[in-house]
């Protein structure tokens, strides 16, 4: 086999690899929001359990450098399932790993410039911080006064 042949069929399989590892994190999105549907039809968490399972193997498939929003849709995906299943199954690991979740899906929106979703985030992290006791709620003016 010749250079040139040698590169077409390297730059081939590159090709094939690239779009393999685009399904296998589709794939893997879709079988994360498919489980936390069956969660919030029938009230059980492991279904919510086997979702962030997907979505962190969905997460080795988006790199921030080349799929960048894709990257952002899954970490946030995660950060919600977690705060979920840790509501939920009153589950103070699971609520401890949305923090860290929502805290690099809000590095990933600000890197990728989605200003709504990052404001967006920073309300549910509170939550998660209220929830594990880190971040004490803000008192009413009307109590206040």
């Amino acid at each position: 086999m010749d250079k040139i042949a040698k590169r077409t069929m390297k730059e081939t399989l590159e090709e094939k690899l690239g779009r393999t590892t685009s399904q296998l994190g589709e794939l893997n999105r879709e079988l994360a929001a498919q489980m936390i549907k069956l969660a919030a039809q029938t009230n059980d968490t492991t279904p919510l359990i086997q979702a962030v399972e997907a979505l962190n193997k969905a997460k080795t498939y988006y790199k921030i450098d080349t799929a960048p929003k894709e990257a952002l849709i899954v970490q946030c995906a995660l950060a919600d399932t977690l705060l979920k299943l840790g509501q939920k199954n009153r589950d103070r690991a699971a609520l401890e790993s949305s923090i860290e979740a929502y805290r690099r899906a809000i590095t990933l929106a600000s890197l990728v410039g989605d200003e709504t979703r990052r404001q967006d985030l920073k309300i549910n992290y509170k939550l998660a911080q209220t929830l594990t006791g880190r971040h004490k709620k803000t008192p009413s003016l009307f109590k206040v006064a």
